[in-house]
């Protein structure tokens, strides 16, 4: 995929070959690249790769592991800076994210946002448990644990204050897709959630990052780092508790093999309560919230795979990634939550 400037941002080498010019232009002296770049792949809406650089002139907060995070497309430059500072506010605090280095707007480097932040050590918390079968109870309490620290952080300097609160979020991307799909089931299940969002968003608002799960947590060792903050909003922690919950109970529908889909068909939900006792062990919670939240969340996932499958994300590798099968089995939830 080229970006407009002619530059494949699928490409790790080539975009890092771009990164080491523009160092080189702009800090003077030679820049040069430690090792080969590498890449993490692409999802909907970003491309990461991971490079590093070297040089007398490079300042040092260039010189550790970085990763190149490529927005897709040009509007989303302003997300990419509100991100960065959310990101930014959560490491001045001590909270445990790595430091944004820079954010470049489409012209500057590519034709395209580009985030250049600090590459965490360690593994995703998700691969760690699959390494680690015995470890799997005090990963996740450790999970929780820095769950609960992040809903504890003073919200006084929030970058965006004035944002959306998180139900509100979740919801406006669902009434673009039920627009564009044009489906009466979804509609109608949009028009009773929406009365729902207005009252969980009338609750005690803490910081909450969004999409919060063991993909977007790396572990090395005794040490945690969150990821990937694009989501992150003021709001009830019940909404943030409620995603990852859910995300546990959902897994199995996205595994890549049948083994796989068997297996987390039966740890999934035992993840989902060790998680939520874990969390509540530190911080109490109420369950019909946490339902009513699940409801939200269900809508959401259900409207995103339908658009995604209606080709709203032209992007076919991520379509066959996610199953159809997990919007009716999200439909289903959203019924149930409703319900209760």
């Amino acid at each position: 995929m080229n970006d407009p400037s002619g530059v494949d941002i699928l490409d790790a080498a080539a975009v890092a070959s771009v990164v080491t010019r523009w160092l080189a232009e702009h800090v003077g002296g030679q820049v040069t690249l430690v090792e080969p770049p590498s890449t993490a792949g692409d999802g909907l809406d970003n491309v990461i790769h991971f490079a590093r650089f070297s040089g007398d002139a490079v300042p040092d907060a260039w010189r550790g592991p970085l990763v190149l995070r490529i927005h897709r497309t040009p509007d989303r430059l302003e997300l990419a800076r509100r991100e960065a500072a959310v990101q930014e506010w959560a490491a001045a605090l001590g909270y445990p994210a790595p430091r944004v280095v820079h954010v470049f707007a489409p012209g500057e480097l590519l034709a395209l946002p580009v985030q250049v932040m600090e590459r965490a050590p360690g593994t995703t918390m998700i691969d760690a448990l699959k390494r680690s079968p015995t470890q799997v109870r005090s990963l996740i309490r450790r999970l929780a644990a820095l769950h609960v620290q992040l809903h504890a952080l003073p919200i006084d300097g929030w970058p965006d204050p004035d944002a959306p609160l998180l139900a509100d979020r979740r919801l406006r991307s669902v009434r673009v897709w039920v627009d564009d799909l044009d489906d009466p089931r979804l509609r109608a299940a949009l028009s009773r959630a929406e009365p729902l969002a207005r009252e969980l968003d009338d609750a005690e608002r803490v910081a909450n990052h969004g999409d919060f799960h063991p993909l977007n947590v790396l572990v090395d060792g005794d040490r945690l780092a969150v990821i990937d903050w694009t989501d992150a909003a003021l709001g009830d922690r019940h909404g943030d508790v409620a995603r990852t919950a859910l995300l546990f109970r959902a897994a199995a529908l996205a595994a890549g093999n049948r083994l796989e889909r068997v297996v987390l068909a039966r740890i999934g939900p035992v993840l989902s309560r060790m998680y939520l006792r874990a969390y509540q062990r530190e911080s109490p919670l109420d369950a019909r919230r946490l339902r009513r939240w699940e409801a939200l969340h269900a809508l959401h996932g259900w409207a995103q795979i339908r658009a995604l499958h209606a080709g709203a994300f032209d992007d076919d590798g991520e379509r066959a990634d996610v199953p159809l099968v997990m919007a009716a089995w999200l439909a289903r939830r959203f019924e149930r939550a409703m319900r209760a």
